[in-house]
């Protein structure tokens, strides 16, 4: 996703503004900066001050700049208040949202509606997030798959345990479906794309702009996933209209 969001600055002609809200210490979002020679201006946030010493940890970096506080705490007025961050008032061309959300609450729509005030007309969202099964078993084995076949290599029995009752059980009272994913773009976007997959994790792409989406999307290269933890919907399909087909198939049958 870095190297894409450096490829597609390279299509604009100006900066390019770029907002990773709730990425810990915004790692990503500095190192496009920095790598761009400030082309990429970034806004990170997060409301652990840790985050904020690690970011700044070797002095401000190029073009990048961090908010402690959550995202929803930070808004227009916010940015048009602070001098530092006034530049971003005119709103950012791209915006993500790196499994976010789901530390909150399940309200997709109206949290998609608050952020979307910082992005431009033609801009693009992305959304990285854990998604809720239908199926709960199948939720269920593709957990297992990943603390068997991955976690494992790196972690011990008691840490994965550990990390499942501290975080991930409260994460998943948060998580949506895809399909109720789906429902909270439809009313901000016209086009949404599935962008990765990884297991239970999803990345989307949205945006009002078709042209713009398809040059994003056209700066990604294959993401180095194993075959077997890859299921539907497969990159790049459209997420809406494979939905209506599964719908479709479910009435057929």
């Amino acid at each position: 996703m870095g190297h894409a969001l450096l490829r597609y600055s390279q299509t604009i002609p100006s900066e390019m503004f770029f907002y990773s809200l709730g990425t810990a210490e915004g790692t990503m979002a500095r190192v496009v900066s920095e790598l761009s020679d400030g082309k990429v201006q970034s806004l990170a946030c997060s409301p652990n001050e840790e985050n904020y010493k690690c970011f700044m940890a070797f002095g401000e970096p190029l073009g990048a700049s961090f908010f402690v506080g959550p995202f929803h705490r930070l808004t227009k007025e916010h940015l048009h208040s602070q001098n530092r961050l006034e530049r971003f008032a005119v709103g950012f061309d791209v915006i993500l949202e790196d499994t976010t959300f789901q530390m909150y609450s399940p309200n997709r729509r109206d949290q998609i509606g608050f952020v979307k005030q910082h992005l431009k007309p033609n801009g693009i969202f992305l959304s990285v997030e854990k998604f809720r099964s239908n199926d709960e078993n199948a939720y269920q084995s593709r957990e297992e798959q990943k603390n068997l076949g991955f976690k494992s290599h790196y972690f011990g029995t008691d840490e994965i345990a550990r990390k499942t009752e501290l975080v991930l059980n409260t994460m998943h009272a948060c998580e949506v479906t895809l399909a109720e994913m789906a429902d909270a773009v439809s009313p901000h976007f016209k086009h949404c794309v599935v962008t990765w997959n990884s297991g239970n994790f999803y990345g989307l792409a949205a945006s009002n702009d078709a042209a713009n989406l398809g040059r994003y999307l056209s700066t990604m290269v294959q993401p180095a996933i194993p075959v077997e933890y890859v299921y539907e919907p497969r990159p790049y399909c459209d997420l809406v209209s494979w939905l209506q087909r599964q719908q479709t198939l479910v009435e057929v049958a």
